[in-house]
């Protein structure tokens, strides 16, 4: 079965959806969401967008502020013009209906690593306000599809599909075989956007949904595109720790209203990491510094200690925290927040461009699947959904131009199941996808050694050759799919963390204790 259109957008969180609604309205759009909308990071996203809006605060402060943080491998032509395009952001998302509190430069929310208050916000449901509206945005479109349930397997290179198509020497893409219920559809497409987010469910602690599972890079770097700086992964601080509510975040413009971080006794403890911003340093050191003290102590949580603000200030500013956390029976105004460190956001991902463009032909990734070099090696709060909304708006834009030429259905083969049969047996895919995110908890996390990363690729090694026989052999199913790109990202994440012979952002390799003068990117392709 094939269907056909103009750009295929895989991925509905703000990357995708910002992408769709600037798309000429000449160009049939599809857009394929493996669950329904609105969904992805930007859905959870609590804190808000990072934009100057204020007269007292500028593009250069919001940029140094960003290479501070990016440990000095901030692209600064790239952070340049992605920041310069925050207050345009703004206003198209305004004219959609999106007006986030500090738009009009009255003053936005503070975040660690921020020098100003930037941080658009509504409520402590930015990600969730914005992903509505720019989903309902979306289906009032009469050029753009949404089909949910669909989960994008595999993308189309013409090296591989139609060498007829190939141009200038160059690959291109077709398009992507998608799982739609039982049957395999063969999407074609003149351009393709990958924009599925990060990979956080490779940990046992995320704060990503259950659907974070890499998808876009995995099938990128299958295709033949280089991955870089996956070794970067961001840890949030301060995820709520409880076993009936394991992915809740804990926002972090809270510690911007003076939250503390706290051990067992009550101690404060932050002083003995960053002594000047505290609870406000990076979320490199932030994470670090609870990882230290939960060894130190041997336990497996610290805690967030905000009873110092009222109930009533709690519930105005931060609803969606006061009743998650409630949820579990802990009332904030009386009683610190138990935290642990999650895996949050994806630093590294597919070499891309701010529009999104790619070495490959007709492919163009955005958003957190993409490593454009605005993040450096660790990622500034809240400039997640900037850049999502900026590469969206670039890379519609770039369709104005002339798109590849359109393909015609006979050049592609469809799918074939061959003698491919049902999965029998769930605990193979539940137990393969557990013993991941163990080893890359227990061996690939915040502080790594050598020792723990050879260890953990050899075991990854071993369930790579499981999965991928499984994926031959067996008819395919979203769970084995995912658990698939997953294994695929977290080989990356340990090889390119192997390779970084230095510490730095979020790199930290006991091994080599010492920030090198020399950074310089970790490059991954398949055939490397």
């Amino acid at each position: 079965m094939t269907r056909k259109t103009d750009i295929l957008i895989i991925g509905g969180g703000m990357a995708g959806l910002t992408c769709a609604l600037e798309i000429p309205e000449r160009y049939a759009v599809t857009i394929l969401s493996k669950i329904e909308l609105p969904t992805g990071s930007t859905f959870l996203a609590q804190g808000g967008l990072a934009a100057v809006t204020s007269e007292d605060d500028s593009i250069e402060n919001h940029l140094r502020d960003t290479q501070k943080a990016g440990a000095g491998m901030v692209d600064e032509t790239v952070a340049r013009e992605i920041i310069s395009m925050g207050p345009e952001l703004v206003s198209v998302l305004s004219g959609w209906g999106i007006t986030l509190e500090g738009a009009n430069g009255d003053g936005g929310g503070m975040e660690g690593g921020h020098s100003f208050r930037r941080v658009l916000h509504y409520f402590d449901q930015t990600g969730r306000f914005i992903s509505e509206h720019l989903a309902d945005e979306c289906r009032k479109r009469t050029n753009i599809t949404i089909i949910e349930d669909a989960f994008a397997i595999n993308l189309i290179p013409a090296s591989r599909e139609a060498l007829s198509l190939l141009q200038k020497g160059s690959d291109r893409c077709l398009g992507a075989y998608v799982l739609i219920g039982e049957d395999v559809v063969t999407f074609l497409a003149r351009e393709t956007v990958l924009a599925t987010g990060g990979a956080g469910k490779t940990y046992r602690y995320t704060s990503n949904q259950d659907s974070s599972t890499g998808d876009g890079i995995a099938m990128a770097f299958r295709a033949g595109l280089p991955v870089r700086n996956m070794e970067f992964y961001q840890f949030h601080p301060t995820c709520l720790y409880h076993p009936d509510k394991r992915n809740f975040l804990i926002t972090e413009a809270l510690r911007g209203e003076g939250a503390t971080l706290v051990n067992e006794s009550g101690k404060r403890f932050m002083e003995y990491y960053d002594s000047q911003r505290m609870e406000l340093a990076p979320r490199d050191i932030v994470a670090r510094a609870i990882d230290s003290e939960m060894k130190h102590y041997g336990t497996d949580h610290m805690y967030l200690d905000a009873t110092h603000l009222s109930r009533d200030f709690l519930e105005g500013h931060f609803p969606e925290v006061t009743s998650g956390v409630m949820s579990v029976g802990i009332e904030p105004w009386n009683e610190p927040i138990p935290i642990v460190p999650a895996a949050h956001y994806c630093v590294g991902g597919v070499v891309a461009a701010t529009d999104g463009s790619t070495e490959m032909i007709g492919l163009r990734v955005i958003g957190e699947a993409a490593s454009t070099g605005f993040h450096g090696a660790n990622r500034l709060g809240s400039n997640s959904l900037l850049e999502a909304g900026v590469m969206g708006l670039l890379c519609a834009r770039s369709f104005r131009e002339d798109t590849p030429a359109e393909i015609k259905a006979l050049q592609v083969r469809d799918w074939s199941f061959g003698r491919a049969e049902p999965l029998e047996e769930s605990v193979l895919v539940d137990h393969s996808w557990a013993s991941l995110r163990s080893v890359m908890w227990d061996y690939v996390g915040i502080v790594k050694t050598d020792k723990r990363l050879r260890r953990a690729l050899k075991l990854l090694d071993v369930l790579a050759e499981e999965v991928e026989e499984d994926y031959w052999t067996l008819l395919p199913t979203v769970e084995q799919l995912e658990l698939r790109n997953l294994t695929t990202v977290a080989r990356i994440i340990v090889r390119s963390a192997l390779k970084r012979r230095e510490c730095v952002g979020l790199h930290y390799l006991m091994d080599c204790p010492h920030t090198s003068h020399i950074k310089t990117d970790t490059i991954l392709k398949i055939n490397m």
